[in-house]
């Protein structure tokens, strides 16, 4: 539908087409089922964002105060918070643009991960139960994994100072563990709802 050059300036590639194809109401057609899917996709985040907070914090590796629980509602009040603040944050500090690719790059490292324990898990624990198959293995997570890694390499190429900045975020997670491990076995702990 779009020639190549086309594509790469344009900065809504699906909605473009769509317009090429449909006109006007094409173009609305597709922005409509992007806010749908963008929803949809919000909805299942701040459904299950809080919750890691909140299960952080019952295995103290977060604040003990985040793992309190709505007396009323039985909703984990103090992650939704949490969650809710960060988001105002980042949301006032940072475009749509960059937003999404932080994400890209904070989430693609992890799935990347997943992937390969995949093989690790095969390798290592072969008597291990398969509560699930992977359909077309070895071959489906493989080109799962080589695809996943030539997006963050491509990234790291195009963008070297943000990639690297976002890998250095996600690292730094490595020796706040360990700091917060020495804090708790200090006693840095605290009850649930004080």
């Amino acid at each position: 539908m779009l020639p190549l050059a086309e594509m790469a300036a344009s900065p809504l590639v699906a909605s473009d087409g769509a317009l090429r194809i449909f006109g006007g109401v094409g173009a609305g057609l597709v922005a409509a089922l992007v806010m749908l899917s963008t929803f949809g996709a919000l909805n299942g985040t701040t459904m299950t964002g809080p919750r890691v907070f909140y299960a952080m914090a019952l295995d103290d590796l977060f604040f003990r105060r985040i793992a309190a629980v709505h007396p009323r509602y039985g909703t984990p009040h103090s992650a939704i918070v949490l969650a809710a603040g960060l988001g105002i944050a980042y949301v006032s500090v940072r475009t749509f643009e960059q937003l999404a690719e932080a994400f890209i790059l904070g989430v693609w490292p992890f799935y990347a991960l997943a992937v390969g324990a995949v093989f690790l898990l095969r390798r290592q624990r072969p008597d291990l139960p398969r509560a699930y198959r992977t359909v077309g293995y070895p071959i489906v997570p493989l080109v799962f994994l080589l695809a996943s890694l030539a997006m963050l390499g491509d990234a790291l190429v195009r963008r070297p100072g943000s990639t690297l900045l976002g890998f250095g975020i996600i690292l730094s997670g490595i020796p706040v563990y360990y700091l917060w491990q020495r804090w708790k076995g200090r006693g840095g702990g605290e009850a649930v709802g004080q």
